[in-house]
């Protein structure tokens, strides 16, 4: 049994416990008050002369050291190392035998946030984060993103920041874990803060590259709209469909209507639904450009997007595949015609064998 599956605040647990005598308990002891000693009581450290002592930490907490191996702990590290259980169950054993408290209440879960309705500290931090993008401690994410092909323009129209670390933006728990990263908004229509993406520049050994905020500070949307720049002359009549948002900036800094679907593997009826509505209010053709990768998850996702539109009657929608194994923003990065392909799909619906066949050797994985 786990720790959590067995709610004992460990403080309480170790303060009513007495060292003493759970050593009695699991070892063999020798001698009297503060002479007494005890085997050490690892099974692995053949202890032939009891080494181990008592003593009261700064913060008033029992602990144990064996002199001869170097052993080390608390009540309840004697008794994971003589029983051989989990860190949860000796919890348990400690209590059941030794402390008696009541098991603590099993905590109810936070709320989700309502879809759309993100809380303050959300909201608060891409603000924060918005600001800092453009100060000294956000150079080296500016640079990032203008190295991955990204204007200054774009970033301004679309509110991205910069998180340069909890040394320099204190966070509350459930926002990301405050390695540096660049800072995603997805914004709703109207450019309110409806969530956001923080993209690790260097994502810590284990971790994925996105991380993002808990229920309890905003849910999931699934969609991210973006704003194509006031220096940008608009491109009329389709609306790109994107994987993820630095692809969906890189189309509205080229002057597309474009929205980022967060987590194209999954498409879902609310995806569909918010194409849809913009497709109906404006009256555009619709380009899926998911990534082109080995594993196909792009290729299905749009697929099981394009189903879902027909759904719901939009079927002006082409299917556009970056060449090469690549996503949008790589393709942008090698050549100037894939704008050509999208404005073609506005007018007349595309033609795959347009699509430039660029050397594999030629791709750029920017890696966003």
């Amino acid at each position: 049994m786990t720790e959590r599956a067995f709610p004992i605040d460990r403080n309480d647990l170790l303060a009513r416990v007495d060292l003493v005598a759970v050593l009695d308990g699991l070892s063999p002891g020798t001698g009297q008050g503060r002479g007494r000693q005890w085997h050490c009581p690892s099974p692995s450290h053949e202890d032939n002369n009891p080494s181990v002592k008592v003593q009261t930490d700064s913060s008033g907490t029992q602990r144990w050291r064996c002199w001869s191996g170097g052993e080390s702990g608390t009540a309840i590290d004697a008794v994971m190392a003589a029983r051989s259980m989990p860190v949860g169950e000796a919890i348990r054993w400690l209590n059941d035998n030794h402390a008696h408290l009541e098991v603590l209440p099993r905590r109810a879960a936070p709320e989700s946030r309502p879809v759309g309705q993100p809380g303050r500290e959300a909201v608060e931090y891409v603000q924060r984060c918005e600001k800092l993008l453009w100060s000294g401690s956000g150079r080296s994410v500016r640079e990032w993103l203008n190295h991955r092909g990204l204007g200054d323009n774009v970033l301004r129209a679309n509110r991205v920041g910069a998180d340069p670390g909890r040394r320099f933006l204190p966070r509350p728990k459930g926002l990301p874990g405050g390695w540096p990263a660049a800072v995603f908004p997805a914004l709703d229509r109207a450019g309110n803060v409806a969530y956001f993406q923080a993209r690790f520049l260097e994502p810590p050994e284990g971790r994925d590259k996105y991380d993002n905020p808990s229920r309890q500070h905003a849910s999931n949307p699934r969609v991210a709209w973006t704003s194509v720049p006031e220096t940008v002359e608009a491109r009329r009549g389709v609306l790109v469909v994107a994987e993820g948002a630095p692809d969906a900036l890189t189309a509205a800094q080229a002057g597309f209507a474009s929205v980022a679907v967060l987590g194209s593997m999954y498409p879902d009826g609310r995806v569909a639904d918010e194409i849809a509505g913009f497709v109906r209010d404006n009256d555009v053709a619709v380009a899926v450009c998911f990534d082109c990768d080995v594993s196909e998850s792009g290729a299905k996702g749009a697929t099981k997007l394009i189903g879902l539109l027909d759904e719901r009657g939009v079927t002006n929608v082409d299917n556009i595949a970056p060449p090469d194994g690549m996503d949008l923003s790589d393709w942008a990065a090698v050549t100037d015609e894939w704008t050509a392909v999208f404005d073609q799909s506005a007018v007349t619906g595309i033609d795959m064998a347009s699509v430039p066949n660029l050397d594999a050797g030629s791709g750029m994985d920017l890696g966003i």
